[in-house]
């Protein structure tokens, strides 16, 4: 069920949860206007994509199924040659950092989600987001180390990336920067979470919301803004108050912290599927077995 019984709104009012699983029809022709992509171009691009694959010694050890391959395609709106650059930039991130993609344990993710420290809002954006929701002050270092932070990242982002409506619709993301945990990181982590997100992963961020700025969040800003493109630039939104959020998102999907309605909620069901263990193996490509 796609309509959401939530206090104040009438009962016409559709309300997309995160976990959707297909496009419903109206978000059918958002494939064409986001993506680029007609039933030829995804069979051409899937072949070429294919074919090139074959070409390129990084992808020796690695087989990727169909479907996988169509994030890389969607998030270059079919561009083949670039999701290609995009496809090998993520394996050659796994390579590089394999204990992001290895030793992942349900009990130690799950934290980040029990604690709200990076989760995912459990509605979508009428447009069809999803919305991460990052809460620095919620992040207690000693009990969630920065390895399992670089683990979480890539099973929350590409698990979430499986889902069609995220492919099609993207994310954008909310940051609660009040406290200053980002101490814990070192420049290179600081650069390798610029460089996954917008480099190696196959999906588009819309919109970066940053409320409850901290010293050290506008220092870390200060630091990465020379790499970052205009188009990111135009992309950051720095609120002077919680409440300016309600400006972008519906009142139901916003937490009442800052001024919305959305109460306690629960998204743990959804990260102990995308945890299991056949689920995992294909995080990335599945290893090719000679």
């Amino acid at each position: 069920m796609l309509v959401k019984k939530i206090e104040g709104l009438s009962d016409e009012t559709e309300v997309l949860p995160f976990e959707v699983g297909h496009l419903p029809e109206r978000f059918q022709q958002e494939v064409l206007n986001k993506t680029n992509e007609t039933p030829e171009r995804k069979l051409k691009g899937l072949q070429k994509l294919k074919q090139l694959i074959k070409s390129e010694n990084i992808f020796d050890d690695t087989e990727f199924d169909e479907d996988f391959l169509v994030l890389f395609l969607r998030s270059e709106d079919y561009d083949v040659l670039s999701a290609l650059q995009r496809l090998k930039n993520a394996v050659a991130l796994k390579k590089s950092y394999v204990e992001m993609f290895s030793d992942q344990v349900y009990e130690n993710i799950a934290i980040t989600f029990t604690k709200n420290i990076t989760t995912f809002l459990p509605y979508r954006c009428p447009d069809g987001c999803a919305v991460m929701y990052i809460n620095l002050d919620n992040w207690i270092p000693e009990e969630f180390p920065v390895a399992e932070v670089k683990r979480m990242a890539p099973i929350l982002l590409l698990q979430a990336l499986r889902d069609p409506m995220t492919q099609v619709n993207g994310f954008k993301v909310i940051i609660d920067a009040k406290s200053n945990p980002l101490r814990h990181c070192s420049f290179q982590n600081i650069y390798l979470m610029y460089h996954g997100s917008q480099y190696c992963l196959p999906g588009k961020f819309h919109s970066y919301h940053l409320v409850n700025q901290s010293a050290t969040s506008r220092f870390c800003i200060a630091l990465m803004k020379p790499f970052f493109s205009e188009e990111l630039k135009n992309k950051i939104h720095i609120h002077s108050s919680p409440e300016e959020l309600l400006d972008f998102f519906p009142s139901y999907m916003i937490p009442t912290r800052y001024g919305g309605k959305l109460g306690d909620y629960d998204l743990t069901p959804w990260l102990r599927k995308a945890m299991k263990p056949e689920v995992l193996s294909n995080l990335l490509g599945r290893t090719r077995i000679s």
